[in-house]
């Protein structure tokens, strides 16, 4: 197995989760999904591995990766993209006819302007002088319809795609969202040959905080939600001691534990970069022993300029994409005042500083606003909450290097 902190990964060092691919693959006979967790919990590992599935039982499998996209010209030019490359494979006379209509789909999903709510070409290839995003992308999903073929569609990143068009457009983005989201839900399965075609979502922001903030959790109902957990303790044990193993390294069984303990929250691109920073400083220092280097190693992941640095970064800067400045603020503050202490601050406690920093409104408005930042916070995996203290519930972080690194950033 080789220590990957970073990419995604396939083949043989895609570990501990066959069992989830196999699930998702039979969920895929029926239903599209959207599969939600963090950042770097491997979700993407995890598609691709489904996809890898489905290959194997004849179906065609694509991905798209949305999140440069602006519009939903940008979606559909990715997709039809990805679809041409699958198709231009097939040799025939059948496939010939297809790809020469693919082809034409192309050239007008290119020719696609904004145009406010809608986007319009300013002269279609079809004949018409008006063609819309919706249209052109019945068209071409319709095309996937008249085909043998069963697809798999991956879609990661949408989230991002569509904060950038409610960023991009201030006065219709958020419309435009829905109605993007209401044609995938509606629009897209009243196809004729719909049932060929499967998709899978995901994204590094949360589908379900944005459409839950900008109040359409309606449109989002027909895809089966399936969340990806962690590693379990024995599994991110068993992870740790198989590197180990692959790099020659002796971990006895309290190193491992102290390893995966440091992490705390085991997610699988944390304890891959956690085992590489120990196994660059049992190279350098090879006369001390493993266990005195654990905490070291720890410290070193959250440096500025080490390679897990700018994703923390990224944890901050999710905030300011989901939530508009003043809630990123108080949501930023409420982080800072938990990271001071290993087992996070008092739910009483948080609730003090919501009202400080809210103070015209009434204690029920601040009660609320808190359980809205720490539903989103806890959903999206920065708290846990912890009643083991004996002291009233706590909420702390998920994840202990998180946790330093966002108390260093907030200390002098």
């Amino acid at each position: 197995m080789d220590n990957i902190a970073g990419s995604p990964v396939e083949g043989e060092n895609f570990f501990g989760r066959n069992d989830i691919a196999q699930h998702l693959r039979q969920i895929l006979d029926h239903d599209d999904i959207l599969l939600l967790g963090p950042r770097r919990i491997g979700k993407t590992s995890l598609a691709r591995a489904v996809m890898a599935i489905t290959r194997k039982d004849g179906w065609k499998a694509i991905e798209i990766v949305v999140a440069s996209c602006i519009e939903e010209k940008g979606f559909l030019d990715k997709l039809e993209g990805e679809l041409k490359k699958a198709i231009d494979s097939r040799a025939g006379k059948l496939w010939d006819g297809v790809r020469e209509k693919f082809g034409a789909l192309g050239k007008r999903i290119k020719s696609l302007k904004f145009g406010g709510f809608g986007a319009t070409a300013e002269v279609g290839l079809a004949g018409s002088d008006a063609d819309d995003w919706i249209t052109v992308g019945n068209e071409l999903l319709a095309l996937l319809g008249e085909l043998d073929d069963r697809w798999l569609i991956y879609v990661d990143e949408l989230p991002i795609m569509l904060f950038n068009i409610i960023r991009q457009d201030q006065t219709g983005g958020v419309l435009r969202v829905r109605r993007f989201l209401d044609w995938f839900r509606n629009d897209v399965r009243a196809l004729a040959g719909a049932g060929k075609v499967r998709w899978l979502i995901s994204g590094s922001v949360g589908l379900d905080t944005l459409v839950q903030e900008h109040g359409m959790a309606d449109t989002i109902n027909s895809l089966n939600h399936q969340n990806l957990p962690p590693f379990t303790d024995p599994l991110a044990c068993q992870l740790i001691r198989e590197l180990a193993t692959s790099y020659k390294i002796t971990l006895d069984d309290n190193a491992v534990r102290q390893l995966v303990d440091a992490v705390s929250w085991p997610q699988p691109y944390y304890l891959q970069i956690a085992f590489q920073q120990l196994r660059s400083l049992i190279a350098a220092s090879p006369a001390t022993t493993p266990q005195d280097l654990i905490e070291t190693a720890i410290d070193q992941i959250i440096q500025p300029g080490v390679g897990a640095d700018n994703d923390f970064h990224h944890w901050e800067k999710r905030l300011d994409m989901q939530l508009a400045p003043p809630l990123a603020a108080l949501a930023k503050a409420l982080l800072a005042q938990s990271a001071a202490r290993p087992g996070g601050t008092r739910a009483e406690n948080l609730l003090d500083t919501v009202q400080q920093r809210h103070p015209g409104a009434s204690d029920d408005e601040a009660r609320a606003l808190f359980v809205r930042l720490r539903d989103i916070l806890l959903r999206d995996a920065y708290w846990l909450a912890d009643d083991s203290s004996g002291s009233g519930r706590h909420y702390r972080f998920a994840l202990e290097p998180l946790r330093r690194w966002w108390n260093r950033r907030n200390s002098l």
